[in-house]
């Protein structure tokens, strides 16, 4: 039987919010590799919040553009939800973005702007006095696990209602295709080049 639109969505959504929650896992597990403070440091704590925090936030799917959140109403655990706002909130007022004033819940903005005056001049240069603290570091690849558990049992669902349909191809790797029938939902995978993805 072939895929309904909501199943080919579904199995989309899973799959890349999987993806991304075990790159944030991947980024976490780093950490330890480079120098507290260092760029690099930095860098893999941007790349785990936002890569964590992917699944959280709206994407727009075919085949009409309709815009949803891939795990909006999927809860975590208790013991876990203020790290998870906690992740969220970095994302969107620190990393995703900044904002001049506070996230929620907060009681100042992480980002400043620091103005150094000197006899004969002065300079201008923004810091975040944000860093990834030992608590938040702690409990996130445990988010992650829970998470990314949601979602395989979502896509071993999804696998077993289609695994008659899908073994009907001959082996091969196939790029799933969000649309209505009578058009094709798999066709061969082609890797895309740079032309494909224009910055304007």
């Amino acid at each position: 039987m072939r895929p309904t639109v909501k199943d080919l969505q579904d199995i989309w959504l899973f799959t890349y919010s999987r993806a991304s929650l075990l790159e944030a896992a991947e980024f976490l597990a780093d950490l330890d590799k480079v120098t507290p403070g260092s760029l690099q440091y930095r860098a893999l704590i941007d790349a785990a919040i936002v890569a964590y925090a992917r699944p959280f936030t709206g994407c727009l799917l075919p085949p009409k553009r309709k815009k949803v959140v891939p795990l909006k109403n999927v809860l975590p655990p208790q013991h876990l939800a203020q790290f998870h706002e906690n992740a969220l909130n970095l994302r969107d007022t620190v990393i995703g973005h900044k904002d001049a004033t506070p996230a929620k819940g907060y009681t100042a903005t992480l980002n400043i702007v620091l103005v150094g005056i000197y006899p004969d001049n002065f300079s201008l240069n923004s810091t975040t006095t944000a860093e990834m603290l030992p608590a938040l570091k702690s409990a996130l690849p445990d988010l992650c696990g829970y998470f990314v558990k949601h979602c395989e049992r979502n896509l071993s669902r999804l696998k077993k209602i289609h695994l008659s349909e899908l073994m009907q191809n001959p082996p091969g790797e196939y790029e799933l295709v969000i649309s209505e029938p009578p058009a094709d939902w798999l066709i061969p995978f082609r890797p895309k080049h740079g032309e494909d993805f224009r910055g304007e």
